[in-house]
């Protein structure tokens, strides 16, 4: 897992960096943020684990699962976005929305873990508890939901036909 997400991160990079993006420079600065995220918190968890430190081990393959899941995320916030509202996307992924998605498909994931292991200290507050419980009971909604009906709706009937 650790080195799967190792090499998607060095992947990427190198594409960007030879190819760029279909959204232009917002869309270059975004991923590879998200891809020099996803290299230090795969070399990280590697870290940790061999070193038999469970704890942060813990903590950053947390995050390093939270940056995994982003890109699947991605595509759901897309599929969202356009049902329900429809502005600020352009073919070439350089509206409005498609700015902000450049990082808000990872940055949230992050945060939302940053709460989670906050929340976990024994010296926490109960409203940082309270906040993480709620974030993350939120959050698992959305994909189910989200999953459900994407699922249903489009990945679904699309693997469907490949088979008629």
């Amino acid at each position: 897992y650790i080195t799967s997400a190792f090499l998607a991160g060095v992947g990427g990079l190198i594409y960007i960096a030879f190819k760029g993006t279909v959204g232009g420079i917002v869309m270059n600065i975004g991923f590879s943020l998200y891809g020099i995220l996803m290299l230090v918190a795969s070399v990280q968890a590697f870290k940790y684990a061999r070193v038999h430190d469970f704890k942060l081990h813990r903590q950053w393959a947390l995050r390093l699962f939270s940056l995994a899941i982003a890109s699947w995320l991605y595509r759901m916030y897309y599929g969202f976005w356009l049902l329900l509202i429809g502005y600020g996307h352009t073919p070439h992924f350089t509206g409005p929305f498609d700015m902000v998605m450049s990082f808000f498909f990872y940055l949230p994931n992050l945060l939302i873990v940053e709460i989670i292991i906050r929340s976990e200290k024994k010296e926490s507050r109960p409203i940082v508890k309270f906040i993480g419980t709620i974030v993350f009971t939120i959050s698992t909604l959305f994909l189910s939901v989200g999953s459900y009906y994407f699922t249903k709706f489009y990945w679904g009937p699309a693997i469907l036909s490949w088979f008629n």
